[in-house]
């Protein structure tokens, strides 16, 4: 027994004094000089100062590899500096180190210019890694990843000024050194140009449309908005500034432009498009530019002004508005300068995008180094100046300028409606830290936009309207590549916005006199009589502030030999307006606001600094990988997200599948929900007074002039306070089918879609009545007071509130086509197009009407169904672009066809089934009745409903040359409707619709200096 102890203590003496020797051997300080020697004399320089040997299996790893390496340490240190640079996992197992191959990949390369000479600053983006590399001075990017086996990815190298390339590279596990890539200066004389925009299901989404920097330079857009006549299916609209421009994407609703009243319906679409520029949402959710929405209604709420002169036409008088609240930013503030490129999404967007509904516009700029850039663009309505230059440092990375100023004109003859638009911008990228990891662009905008209305000399009743807005940002967008572990990139995303937005508007007004009250306490207030010839004024200041973070992680992880890109993150929202709000002279009210009008409704000033801000939060997580499915790739991106607002919680399952079913064919499979918070606007449209009158006697002096010292109005002050805390987010889902054929040079995109939308946001009107006293003259004309009170009188109020009702569906197919080059006359075919069906469907469907005499009884609002609004439109365009590159050539020919423009309503939809009078008295409609005095007025025939109906199929023309002189100097040359041809046609209701403007010219010079 004592011999079986002493040979226990004796191993485990033993046990202690080997590990005690294995730690001392790790421990060790070792060193390692290796400058281009090849793995196996770096594994035996390991061996010769340590007591382990390496085991591998040469037919997997090539021991001949060349690699440098410094390293001193400990051999924990060592092991993991040569993994590193050799790409090899290392193990210690009891005396032996395992070598292994990694999962680890490198893919390099180098960027250079025509003359072979490295780019710097040059932006290297692998999407599938979510991973950005800023080329140093000797042009070169590296990327490291984690690979399991083959698979193809694209390549994204871009630099303002120069032909983007977009690069189909093989990820696989090891090294891999791409061949120089090159990128010449955009010029007509390079043997391939993009003409036209393209999908690539590897975009953000299946269905997505991206537009380059060259698309972008022969399109002569004065805006952004311009760039959506490319959208398949939108109806080509010349370059124009004199109109408000929000965008619609997938649906036939009518325009949100500037017309008196504005569709509820394309408000909320255009309110749920996002505009993410430079990796960060711009919101319009502080923008409160707008007339008590409770005394009008969201549709008619915006200050209009009268637009006359010697064109006539375009905008008839008083149907002209330059805010934009409710809905989308208005686009004719973006420039398209020094925009690199433009992704299009109206299907299925990431996860990582919230707070939309309806697509979102993704907008990357660049900064680097680049020639002082020159345009000036001269058109029939506009003259754009545009100035950019970049500079390049040696410490401080890329630095670039823009400037812009743009005058525009609705007629350049009497320039009574004018646009004026300044601005300019200052972008720094620089990147720094080991092998260039982190990244940091820094984006300055200023602009000013000036939007007048002058009041038409020989019209004294005109109006003279003013809407200007002066934005100022600034915006970080921060990369943070990591090569090795989980997580790949961190991305940090800030934005700061403010704004100044100022509407006034000021009409003569010529009167007697005019009766006005400044009562603010419900009850019966005195009214003050004041001369009758006055300036009404209608003034709105808002001072719009937004705040938005976005933090991105991605992540990478296996199963299996299945890599997945995980990325997740948050975002944060903060909208609040600080502006003096809608600014009431109680003395000089306009139409609307005057105590003695029709409605009652009077303005009172509402102070926009005492609103609560607006706070939102979003999580996301979104996983994307590819597996073999019958041997052919199928990517998958998958993910949800989670949104805050007050107390409402939306989640929003998103995924867009793709198959390769051949080489030549993709199908892709999208579904997704989402969700769009309210405005301010919305959520607190201020109180609304009701001033009822109850009795008036008017008092004149000898002269036949107002006594108002011994005159006497008495009115009755009604305050409502709409109560919008239950106002939820507008929410929608949408099912897309996507598939791509490209062959020798054929490619065919379509995209078949179903989009839902509910909870639109709309106005609901309802009437409450209200028994006053009924005021009557004192019968004793010498009695102290002049009126006596006998019995009660019923009086209406109308509410409108901001509820949650309005529905629609779309649906329709967009198809994108392009040819390869013709040789014989180096010509280029494509085709675009598209069908869209959209049933609207209201909450309510109200017509006021006048009482012409004094019938109590008579119907003064009909009451009808909320009718179904079914709208088809189609538009398509075949587009011949000639590019000669020795010639330095570019002509680009458009035939567009308006196919169809189609409205249906059921025959009943116009009849009414009740009605309210004066009064406020409800009267249900059993069975219509045409003969009946009180309210056969209110049915709306059927043709008077379809009144938008296009007969036929009307075509227009449009030509676009670019020339290059020289290497610095580029004219360009477009006409739309070049042939001056402008069918017509009657509607139903007997207006006379003319489909094609009248012919546009513009010109456009380039130089680089």
């Amino acid at each position: 027994m004592y011999r079986s102890i002493k040979m226990r203590y004796f191993y485990r003496l033993l046990c202690i004094l080997c590990l005690c020797t294995s730690q001392a051997n790790a421990q060790q300080n070792i060193v390692i000089k290796a400058e281009n020697l090849s793995l196996r004399q770096v594994v035996k320089q390991v061996e010769a100062q340590v007591d382990y040997t390496f085991l591998y299996d040469e037919q997997r790893i090539s021991l001949n590899k060349r690699i440098s390496l410094d390293v001193h340490g400990n051999l924990h240190s060592v092991l993991k500096a040569i993994e590193r640079v050799a790409l090899v996992e290392l193990q210690l197992s009891g005396k032996h180190i395992l070598m292994k191959p990694t999962r680890v990949g490198v893919l390099s390369g180098r960027v250079i210019d025509e003359q072979g000479v490295a780019l710097q600053s040059v932006s290297v983006y692998l999407p599938s890694m979510d991973q950005r590399f800023i080329t140093g001075e000797d042009g070169e990017f590296r990327f490291q990843y984690l690979a399991a086996k083959k698979r193809q990815e694209i390549l994204i190298v871009s630099l303002l000024g120069r032909q983007e390339q977009r690069l189909n590279v093989e990820l696989s596990p090891g090294e891999r050194q791409l061949d120089d890539v090159t990128l010449p200066i955009l010029s007509m004389g390079l043997e391939e140009i993009a003409v036209a925009p393209t999908t690539d299901q590897r975009l953000e989404s299946n269905s997505s449309i991206y537009i380059n920097r060259e698309v972008i330079l022969q399109s002569g857009a004065l805006s952004l908005n311009d760039l959506l006549n490319l959208v398949p299916g939108k109806k080509i609209e010349a370059p124009s500034l004199q109109r408000v421009q929000q965008a619609n994407l997938r649906t036939a609703n009518y325009a949100t432009s500037s017309a008196a009243s504005r569709d509820a319906f394309a408000l909320n679409n255009s309110f749920g498009v996002a505009l993410i520029m430079d990796g960060v949402a711009i919101s319009n959710n502080a923008n409160m530019q707008t007339r008590n929405a409770g005394m009008t209604g969201m549709e008619n709420a915006n200050v209009f002004g009268g637009v006359s002169g010697l064109k006539g036409g375009g905008n008839s008088p008083g149907n002209y508005s330059g805010d934009y609240a409710f809905g989308g930013l208005d686009l004719r503030q973006i420039t398209t300068d020094n925009i690199e490129s433009v992704e299009i999404v109206a299907g299925v967007a990431s996860a990582r995008y919230g707070d939309l509904t309806d697509g979102a516009i993704i907008i990357n700029r660049m900064a680097g180094s680049s020639p002082l850039h020159f345009q000036m663009q001269l058109r029939d309505n506009a003259t754009v100046y545009g100035l950019n230059k970049g500079f390049q440092t040696k410490k401080f990375g890329g630095i670039s300028f823009g400037a812009n100023f743009t005058r525009s004109f609705e007629d350049n003859r009497d320039k009574l409606k004018a646009y004026n638009r300044w601005g300019g911008n200052a972008m720094w990228t620089i990147a720094g830290g080991r092998e260039r990891a982190f990244t940091n662009t820094l984006a300055v905008d200023y602009n000013r936009n000036l939007d007048n209305v002058l009041q038409d000399p020989d019209d004294p009743t005109g109006t003279f309207v003013r809407f200007r807005t002066y934005n100022f940002s600034v915006s970080n967008r921060s990369n943070y590549r990591i090569d090795h572990g989980f997580i790949s990139n961190i991305g940090l995303n800030m934005r700061y916005g403010q704004s100044y937005q100022n509407t006034y508007k000021e009409q003569l007004m010529n009167g007697t006199f005019v009766i006005y009250s400044d009562a603010t306490e419900v009850g019966v207030a005195k009214g003050v009589y004041g001369p009758g010839t006055y300036t009404s004024v209608s003034h709105i200041e808002g001072k719009p502030i937004d705040f938005t973070a976005r933090v991105d992680l991605t992540g990478h992880y296996y199963t299996g030999d299945v890599s997945h890109q995980l990325q997740f993150g948050a975002n944060y929202n903060y909208s609040k307006n600080n502006g003096a709000g809608q600014i009431v002279d109680p003395s000089r009210p306009n139409s609307l606001s005057s105590a003695a009008t029709a409605g009652n409704r009077s303005a009172r000033y509402y102070d926009y600094t005492q609103i609560r801000a607006q706070q939102q939060l979003g999580l996301y997580v979104e996983d994307v990988f590819q597996i073999a499915v019958a041997d052919r790739p199928l990517h998958v991106r998958t993910g949800a997200r989670m949104d805050f607002f007050e107390r409402f919680v939306t989640i929003s399952p998103r995924a867009n599948i793709r198959y390769e079913l051949h080489p030549n064919w993709r199908l892709g499979l999208a579904y997704g929900f989402s969700s769009k918070a309210p405005a301010l606007a919305q959520l607190y449209p201020g109180p609304v007074y009701y001033e009822i009158p109850l009795f008036q006697y008017t008092a004149v002096t000898e002269t036949g002039a107002v006594d108002a010292a011994n005159s006497l109005y008495l009115l009755h002050v009604d305050k409502y306070v709409p109560t919008n805390n239950a106002l939820k987010p507008t929410k929608s889902q949408q099912l897309e089918f996507s598939a791509i054929y490209a062959s020798e040079g054929f490619r065919l995109a379509m995209n078949i879609y179903d989009k839902r939308s509910y909870n639109g946001i709309s106005t609901f009107r309802r009437f409450e009545v209200t028994t006053l006293d009924q005021y009557k003259t004192n019968p004793d004309p010498t009695a102290e007071v002049p009126y006596v009170i006998e019995g009660t009188e019923n009086h209406r109020l109308t509410r409108n509130e901001f509820v949650n009702g309005n529905k629609s569906w779309n649906q329709g197919i967009e198809v994108l086509l392009s040819t390869p080059k013709w040789s014989p006359i180096q010509t280029v075919f494509n085709i675009r197009g598209g069908l869209t069906y959209t049933k609207a469907q209201p909450l309510q469907v109200m017509q006021d009407f006048t009482n012409p005499g004094t019938d109590a009884g008579y119907a003064v609002t009909g009451v009808y169904d909320a009718r179904v609004r079914n709208t088809v439109v189609s538009n398509a365009a075949l587009t011949t672009s000639t590019h000669i590159p020795k010639a330095r050539l570019l002509v680009n020919f458009t035939a567009e066809f308006n196919i169809l423009n189609k409205t249906n309503t059921r025959a009943s939809d116009g009849i009414p089934t009740g009605y309210y009078t004066e009064r406020g008295e409800f009267v249900t409609i059993p069975a219509f009745d045409p003969q009946n005095s009180q309210y056969r007025h209110l049915l709306q025939t059927q043709e008077s409903l379809n009144n938008q109906n296009q007969p036929g199929v009307y075509s227009n023309f449009h030509l676009n040359l670019s020339k290059d002189i020289s290497e610095r100097l580029t004219v360009a040359f477009n006409v739309y409707n070049v042939f001056n041809y402008r069918p017509q046609y009657l509607r139903s209701d007997n207006t006379l619709i003319i489909p094609n403007s009248k012919p546009t010219y513009g010109a456009q010079v380039r130089l680089r200096l």
